[in-house]
């Protein structure tokens, strides 16, 4: 981010202005002036003339000006001064357009070898690799040659290639300056290690004395194979403890019970610190909770109570819940951290464990107190002792005046049509909200119907108990004439929404998925051609459309799975064919979730499930978490 010491004061500024303009103004016809803001966007592709300036100078107020500004001075990167620069950055301090543009005007100047106008605008290293290699190539081209050389060392201690705009400033470091010490090459190649770049560790060997050369070597050979290491033995030092440590790790990923009889055998003469057993120890753990070739069990759990990592313990856990070991479920418990434990998951697997060894009051009391909360496992203690599920919700707080140039933005792109141009306006004056206010725009938000604002606004507050702001019913008429369509419940279509795209229709997932319930196209393709429905891809983030394939989609596995909703979720997230993979035999279905491999699936139906019990009680109709024959998973 671009905001240092002299742009937090310019963030304060141009807020400040913002209100102040907006305070001291009328509210110009919206309408109107939208059309003339699209006009002066048609005229700023032909150039600044004199129609352009007559429209700027009438969208003076238009909370859309600085789109304006933003877009005109873009054009003008090459001779912009750095005056004017810093004057467009207040006037968008708190708009996502403030940091766009410091990176868009430092990235021309640096390309450009502009060091005094970047120096103008930038007065410390940004945080993006290729514009602080520019940031220290401008030090040195102005004189400032020790700070430059500080910071090509830093930039230079990277275990993986930087950016092509650090090659002139390394080049410059090592011909002019002093260049990379022994303790810097050992960093480097030990980074490189970590990060699988072979090709660093062999790039920095040049830059080594003779002294270090050797080990760089070994270093380089045990990378390439870890599993020597079994039977090698080094003279103590700090490096070859260092050494060590790297290629252990990275055998223990390979094979762990040949990384533990390595780290046994090393452990008798390197003077390894704690940090570096405890690096070592924790990924032979690790891997063998997944590995066939596992360190011996008696070792795994004497490492695991002792090192008490609670991302450890806990993969051990699920391992017992789900062969049912619960008198290993109990002792393991114990090596929880005292947050970990009070977790309402751990708190549920605690009671059961209790039940299954016929300690009855302290089961009942686990699921008695447990029940109170409004989460996955207190509904599911809530089931198994038939009280009622417990929303836990909060009346609304009144709803404050909230005013922020951040609205009006999002109003008018929202009705320009451009709407992750508004969502990110919205991300971004959330984020520089107090949570009282993010609150009181959550608040906005709903009155104005804007679902995804409203449950981003709500959840930034960590306002949970605010259950009709964390999850509003939106697009319910589609929601129901889809379902009824697709014989489901409709709220089990909006508990699927509010999780896969927290009620945005134009969210988009890494790998594709699209729309208010995360549509693959190729999945949408095949579900179309099936139930009959025409196919566009480009419709899938149309909120109807979205609705109708997805809806048709959890039927078609609702229909696979013999309506039971646990095993279509799992499907749904992972895909039908691994849950079948996952069914090995008849179990408990709260223990064959928690044994779910993928931890996104395992808490996507967890959540889901969760969410239609209180989509279900905003609706009038009676929650269920799991039906009768949704208590077990069978193959």
């Amino acid at each position: 981010m671009w905001f240092v010491s002299k742009y937090t004061f310019v963030l304060l500024l141009g807020l400040i202005l913002s209100f102040q303009a907006r305070a001291g103004s009328v509210v110009p016809d919206r309408a109107a002036a939208r059309a003339d803001y699209q006009r002066a966007m048609q005229e700023l592709r032909t150039g600044m003339g004199p129609r352009y300036r007559a429209l700027r100078e009438d969208l003076a107020t238009y909370p859309l000006v600085i789109y304006l500004d933003y877009e005109a001075l873009r054009g003008r990167l090459h001779d912009l001064q750095p005056a004017e620069a810093n004057d467009f950055l207040v006037s968008a301090a708190g708009s996502p357009l403030a940091d766009r543009f410091y990176r868009a005007y430092l990235g021309h100047k640096g390309r450009d070898r502009n060091w005094r106008e970047f120096l103008g605008v930038a007065e410390q290293p940004p945080a993006d690799a290729d514009l602080a290699c520019y940031y220290y190539r401008a030090l040195r081209a102005t004189g400032a040659k020790q700070a430059a050389w500080q910071g090509a060392r830093a930039m230079w201690n990277s275990g993986k290639s930087q950016d092509d705009a650090c090659d002139i400033l390394f080049e410059r470091w090592l011909s002019e300056g002093p260049g990379p010490d022994d303790a810097l090459v050992w960093s480097r190649a030990l980074k490189a290690f970590d990060a699988r770049s072979s090709n660093i560790i062999r790039y920095v060997q040049r830059f080594a004395s003779p002294g270090l050369l050797p080990l760089l070597e070994e270093l380089y050979a045990v990378y390439r194979r870890p599993d020597t290491l079994i039977g090698k033995s080094y003279r103590p030092s700090a490096r070859h403890a260092q050494l060590l440590t790297v290629g252990i790790r990275r055998l223990a990923k390979v094979n762990p019970e040949q990384a533990r009889r390595a780290l046994r055998n090393a452990s008798a003469s390197q003077p390894f610190s704690d940090q570096q057993l405890e690096a070592m120890e924790s990924l032979i753990a690790r891997h063998s909770l997944f590995a066939q070739s596992a360190a011996p069990e008696a070792w795994l759990i004497e490492t695991l109570a002792r090192l008490k990592d609670d991302e450890l313990t806990q993969i051990y856990l699920r391992g017992q819940v789900l062969e049912g070991d619960w008198q290993a479920v109990q002792e393991s418990l114990t090596w929880l951290s005292e947050a970990a434990r009070g977790e309402d998951r751990w708190r549920y697997w605690s009671a059961r464990a209790s039940e299954a060894l016929d300690q009855a009051e302290p089961a009942n009391a686990g699921f008695r107190v447990l029940a109170r909360s409004r989460s996955f496992h207190g509904f599911l203690a809530a089931q198994r002792l038939d009280l009622p599920y417990q929303l836990s919700a909060a009346a609304p707080p009144p709803q404050t005046p909230f005013s922020d140039p951040g609205v009006a933005r999002v109003e008018e792109l929202l009705a320009l049509g451009r709407d992750d141009d508004a969502r990110t306006e919205w991300r971004t004056m959330i984020a520089r909200l107090a949570p009282k206010q993010r609150l009181s725009a959550a608040q906005l938000a709903e009155s104005r119907g804007w679902a995804y604002f409203t449950i981003y606004g709500a959840n930034a507050a960590k306002a949970w108990n605010q259950v009709g702001l964390r999850f509003p019913t939106a697009f319910s008429d589609v929601f129901s004439a889809h379902a009824e369509a697709a014989s489901v419940a409709a709220t089990e279509l909006m508990a699927i929404a509010r999780r896969e795209s927290a009620m945005d229709p134009l969210a988009r997932s890494p790998v594709g998925a699209l729309g208010l319930m995360q549509v693959m196209p190729s999945t949408g393709k095949i579900v179309a051609r099936k139930v009959g429905v025409s196919w566009r891809s480009s419709r899938l983030q149309t909120v109807d459309y979205n609705v109708a394939i997805g809806a048709r989609y959890y039927r078609s596995l609702l229909d696979r799975f013999d309506g039971h909703r646990v095993k279509a979720l799992a499907g749904y997230n992972a895909g039908p064919h691994r849950v079948d993979r996952w069914v090995e035999k008849t179990l408990p279905t709260d223990r064959w979730i928690e044994g779910l491999p993928f931890r996104e699936t395992r808490e996507y139906v967890q959540n889901v499930l969760a969410y239609n019990v209180i989509y279900d009680q905003r609706a009038g109709r009676p929650p269920v978490l799991l039906r009768e024959h949704e208590f077990t998973v069978q193959p």
